[in-house]
């Protein structure tokens, strides 16, 4: 791959993690962390001729996808159970008003949420991908 693709790669990343720490909706913090994701995919492939590279992608894009789909669905229940708002402070509000904040559809979603964004990040109970990835990214110039 030629250099210009590295850093398209590099910047959309930083462009992700830019837009991550100005959410504050459950849309952008959904797409934020993605264009992050699918840039670090798509690096982990970097060298498209290496096996164990290949191999790398496919388990850390897998891992991503399921992630994703687990994050998103943490989301939906929580976007019903504050009565369809998408904004942060809405959320809380639309909580607080109808006495929902300790229903199990909150515990259902806060925990399907750490979940999504525990494999994202890969802390202790969810780090059996990681050295696999790890050990099959290499970049040689």
């Amino acid at each position: 791959m030629a250099i210009t693709e590295f850093l398209l790669f590099i910047l959309t990343a930083t462009i992700g993690g830019m837009f991550l720490c100005g959410a504050n909706d459950l849309i952008t913090i959904f797409v934020a962390p993605e264009c992050f994701s699918l840039c670090s995919y798509l690096l982990s492939g970097y060298t498209k001729k290496d096996v164990r590279s290949n191999e790398a992608t496919m388990k850390y894009l897998l891992m991503g996808g399921a992630s994703s789909s687990i994050l998103v669905h943490g989301f939906s229940w929580l976007y019903g159970s504050s009565g369809g708002e998408i904004e942060l402070q809405e959320i809380v509000n639309g909580l607080i008003n109808t006495q929902m904040y300790n229903s199990p559809g909150i515990s259902i979603a806060l925990i399907f949420i750490t979940v999504g964004i525990g494999f994202k990040l890969s802390p202790a109970p969810s780090h059996q991908w990681t050295p696999d990835v790890y050990e099959g990214v290499r970049f040689v110039r």
